[in-house]
């Protein structure tokens, strides 16, 4: 189901129209962990408790479902509480991130807090993530009627098992980590596939995961291609037209 709403515009090309377009929606979602607000998130207001579990997962104050004793969200007012126990850390400085809307996180990326060296024997086909990717852009619903939003995607070695689209490239990350812990799919032989550039931030989130491929139709930062190499992340690049670039880890790729 599309969230994004129509909107009456003037069209130009050499002729002057009106037509109607789409656009995403965004809309602030606060975080409540245990009665008092974390942080504030511009997000597309759609899979909002798979977006809040995997916010706290990839940030490290959770390490798995277990640690949740209830969450709701109360649409009207744009509140996600969750109650934790044990809370694995504590709040510290934020950090805005690169993506839209500015995005927050509680580690700086660049310094691999906590993080751990993914170890795995996975071998992934070059091909059939280049036909995955096909598979994945034709699939992204919001994205493709609006171009305004983001979208990642979990994915076995030949299947798309999760989309999720809004209007932070971090928060699709969040949403498909989200999905993975609700309904406990174990992401140690999955990949990530993601329409934006691949960031610090985003590679952070992914190495916390223990995913081993990330995969995108733009470019990685400088900074997620050293994160990649540091902990044993295949990050490919620029995969489309049946073409990729593999800037890390190419060992677990099969040509």
């Amino acid at each position: 189901m599309l969230t994004d709403k129509q909107f009456r515009v003037i069209k130009y090309d050499g002729s002057v129209e009106e037509i109607f377009m789409t656009a995403p929606e965004e809309k602030t979602i606060a975080v409540f962990l245990n009665g008092e607000e974390l942080v504030a998130l511009m997000a597309t207001p759609t899979n909002i408790r798979e977006l809040a579990v995997g916010f706290l997962y990839a940030e490290g104050f959770i390490s798995d479902m277990t640690s949740i004793k209830e969450i709701s969200f109360d649409e009207k007012n744009g509140i996600v509480r969750v109650k934790v126990d044990p809370v694995l850390s504590k709040p510290k400085g934020k950090i805005f991130t690169s993506g839209f809307g500015k995005g927050v996180t509680f580690s700086n990326p660049l310094k691999g807090e906590s993080l751990r060296p993914i170890v795995s024997s996975e071998i992934f086909s070059a091909k059939e993530i280049i036909n995955l990717m096909a598979k994945f852009l034709k699939s992204t619903e919001v994205h493709r009627s609006t171009g305004g939003v983001h979208c990642s995607a979990l994915c076995s070695k030949d299947e798309i098992i999760s989309i999720q689209e809004d209007i932070g490239r971090h928060n699709t990350i969040d949403k498909v980590l989200g999905y993975a812990l609700l309904n406990d799919i174990s992401t140690k032989d999955k990949m990530i596939f993601t329409t934006g550039r691949i960031s610090s931030e985003m590679l952070r989130k992914l190495v916390k995961a223990g995913i081993p491929v990330a995969v995108s139709r733009s470019t990685p930062t400088d900074a997620s291609i050293k994160i990649g190499k540091q902990f044993g992340v295949s990050v490919a690049g620029y995969v489309r037209a049946g073409k990729m670039c593999i800037y890390t880890h190419p060992e677990r790729i099969a040509w």
